[in-house]
């Protein structure tokens, strides 16, 4: 923003806005691997989706749970 008189605190507002967004922008996407058949030794946190039973699973607690999206 290209202001003369910008207040202080209003400059700081928009210098933290900007950064917040290039740090969004340069932040890598989370691909979850698609498999026909579960891992035999997920660990936990281990997510994936299992084309052939068409879920989506996460392993957590030493137990694979289906996740469902509302």
């Amino acid at each position: 923003m290209a202001f003369v008189n910008m207040a202080p605190d209003l400059r700081n507002m928009f210098d933290d806005l900007s950064r917040r967004l290039r740090r969004l922008e340069q932040t890598k996407r989370f691909n979850i691997p698609y498999v026909i058949s579960d891992p035999a030794n997920p660990q936990n946190g281990d997510m994936w989706y299992n084309t052939t039973s068409a879920q989506l699973k996460v392993y957590v607690g030493g137990a694979t749970k289906i996740v469902t999206i509302v």
